[in-house]
């Protein structure tokens, strides 16, 4: 194979990893909600509209657990538990309706004390 060929197969190989790579990453979320205490970070929420899907995460080493709450439309307030602990996130799925407004957050739970939340986040569902 000349120099020529070799470089056009190689550009060709690297342009097909590429497409590759972005077809398996994972879709941004369309929106997040986190809180806070002292400056650090202690939980965060993701949510996808296109899949109605959150994903509750535990972001610090304090020993609490975080929980999301999630209101539609002036519906009643629905709460997603995480107990895992330090640096772990679970998934939650749900199937609502397109179109619907939608609001959301992040708490810490403060066993014998009031909890910690985040401040509601809103978006529509897909």
């Amino acid at each position: 194979m000349d120099t020529r060929t070799l470089a056009r197969t190689a550009v060709a190989v690297c342009a097909a990893g590429v497409v590759s790579v972005m077809a398996m990453a994972p879709a941004s979320a369309t929106g997040n909600a986190s809180v806070y205490t002292n400056g650090t970070e202690r939980g965060r929420v993701n949510y996808w509209s296109g899949t109605d899907d959150f994903r509750v995460s535990d972001t610090s080493c304090d020993g609490r657990s975080v929980y999301t709450e999630y209101q539609r439309a002036h519906g009643s307030t629905v709460r997603l538990h995480h107990r895992g602990g330090c640096g772990t996130h679970v998934d939650f799925h749900r199937a609502f309706a397109g179109g619907q407004t939608i609001k959301y957050r992040v708490c810490v739970d403060v066993p014998v004390a009031r909890d910690i939340c985040g401040p509601w986040k809103r978006d529509t569902t897909g």
